[in-house]
C-alpha cells in the first residue's frame, strides 16, 4: 500500500484506475470495500490490473493491501457535502478529484463485485463515451411519481418533459476519463441546484450525472460486475464470514479463498424452489411471499456461505409480518402446535423452533 496525505496529482499518472471512496469506521462498509477489490483481483488476468485508489479519512484500515490511499480530512468530506446536507454530493466531488490520478477511472460502489477482469471494462471508456453501471428508467417513467414532482420543476428549466426525457442510469459504477472534469462540474452544478431547498430522492447525485451524460454515448457495466446494492444484508453476513474465518490481512491466498464465496444472492435449488411453490399452492398475496422466505432460508444449499446468510430469508418475512397488526401477527406467532397450521413445514424439523424463535424475538422487539 502507498499512501498519500493530500490531494495531489502524480507526476506520472497511470492509465487506469479503479476508485473508490470510504469514510466513517462502519465494519460493514470496510468489509465490503475489500472484498469487492479481492474479486477484481482474482480475475485479473496476468496479475495485470488497473492502479487500486482509495479515497478514505482511515488509510491505516487497508495497510498490507494492494492499495493507494488518499487520505481525506473532515474539512474535506465537509465541503464536498455542500451546504444543502446531501452526503451522496461526495461521490461526485471524490469522482471529480479522481480524474488527476489517471487517465482512465472505473468509480466503483463498495457493494459491487467484479465477475470478469476489470481490464475489459475499460475498453468502453473513451473521452466523450462513458461507462455506468446499469439502465434502470426512462425519465418518462418515473416524471409522475411524488417524490420526483420537484426535481421534475427543475428540468423543465432546461426544457425537459415526459416526452423529451432522458435515460438513467445506476452510478454504482462510474467509468470516465481526464477530459470529465467539465462533465463533473456540471453534475455538481445540478446536485446543488436540485437540493437547495431540500430534497425528495436520495439517487439525485446519480440523476445529476445522467442528465449530463444526455445524449452521448453510455454502456453497461453488468456483463463485469454485480452492484448487490438491493441485496446488501445477504452479502454482508457472507463477507462477515469469510473475513471471521480468513482475517482481513491481504495475502494471495485470501484472493483464491475469495472464489468460493457465492456470488448471487443464495436461493434453493430450483428443485427446492419448484417444491416450495408447490407447498404454498393455496397460499396467496402476503402469506405465501411470508411462507415463500421462511421455506427458502430453511432450503439453504449444505454451503457455509449460503448458512451464514439464510436467516436473511426470515428477517425478509418478519419485516412483512410487521406490517400486519397485532391480532394477525398473534394468530401466526402463537400457534399452538408450535408452527403455523396455515403455512407448510420447513424440510429441516428442527428449523420449526428456530424460526419461530426468531420471528417472535423481532415482533417483541419491536413493540
Amino acid at each position: 500500500m502507498s499512501f498519500t496525505d493530500s490531494l495531489v496529482a502524480p507526476v506520472k499518472k497511470p492509465r487506469h484506475q479503479l476508485l473508490y471512496l470510504i469514510y466513517g469506521n462502519q465494519d460493514v462498509y470496510r468489509r465490503e470495500a475489500k472484498f469487492s477489490i479481492l474479486t477484481a483481483l482474482s480475475h485479473a488476468r496476468n496479475g495485470n490490473l488497473p492502479s487500486i485508489r482509495i479515497l478514505t479519512d482511515r488509510p491505516q484500515d487497508y495497510a498490507g493491501w494492494p492499495v493507494e490511499t488518499v487520505l481525506l480530512t473532515q474539512d474535506t468530506l465537509n465541503l464536498w457535502q455542500g451546504e444543502n446536507g446531501y452526503h451522496h454530493r461526495r461521490k461526485a466531488c471524490a469522482i471529480a478529484e479522481g480524474l488527476k490520478f489517471a487517465e482512465k477511472t472505473l468509480f466503483v460502489d463498495t457493494d459491487t463485485l467484479f465477475t470478469s477482469d476489470p481490464n475489459l471494462a475499460f475498453k468502453h471508456i473513451l473521452p466523450g463515451h462513458y461507462l455506468m453501471d446499469r439502465f434502470e428508467y426512462d425519465w418518462q417513467t418515473v416524471c409522475e411519481r411524488a417524490d420526483y414532482v420537484k426535481l421534475g420543476v427543475c428540468l423543465r428549466a432546461h426544457g425537459v418533459t415526459a416526452d423529451n426525457g432522458f435515460k438513467l442510469y445506476n452510478s454504482g459504477l462510474c467509468g470516465v476519463t481526464d477530459r470529465d472534469s467539465a462533465l463533473l462540474a456540471t453534475s455538481i452544478g445540478f446536485i446543488d441546484a436540485w437540493t437547495r431547498d431540500g430534497f425528495d430522492i436520495h439517487t439525485i447525485e446519480q440523476i445529476a450525472l445522467s442528465f449530463a451524460m444526455r445524449d452521448r454515448p453510455v454502456k453497461e457495466a453488468r456483463k463485469y460486475v454485480y452492484h448487490y446494492f438491493a441485496e446488501k444484508r445477504f452479502f454482508h453476513a457472507m463477507q462477515a464470514y469469510f473475513f471471521s474465518q480468513h482475517g482481513e490481512q491481504f495475502s494471495r491466498d485470501l484472493v483464491d479463498l475469495c472464489r468460493d464465496v457465492p456470488r448471487v444472492k443464495p436461493f434453493p435449488s430450483a428443485w427446492q424452489r419448484l417444491k416450495i411453490k408447490w407447498k404454498l399452492r393455496h397460499q396467496s398475496g402476503v402469506m405465501r411471499k411470508v411462507g415463500r422466505d421462511l421455506l427458502y432460508g430453511s432450503a439453504a444449499p449444505d454451503h457455509p456461505y449460503y448458512t451464514a446468510c439464510r436467516h436473511e430469508w426470515w428477517e425478509c418475512a418478519s419485516r412483512e409480518i410487521l406490517r400486519w397488526d397485532r391480532s394477525r401477527q398473534k394468530k401466526l406467532l402463537e400457534a399452538q402446535q408450535g408452527w403455523p397450521a396455515q403455512l407448510p413445514k420447513p424440510e429441516k424439523p428442527e428449523d420449526e423452533r428456530i424460526i419461530m424463535k426468531y420471528l417472535k424475538k423481532r415482533v417483541e422487539a419491536a413493540r
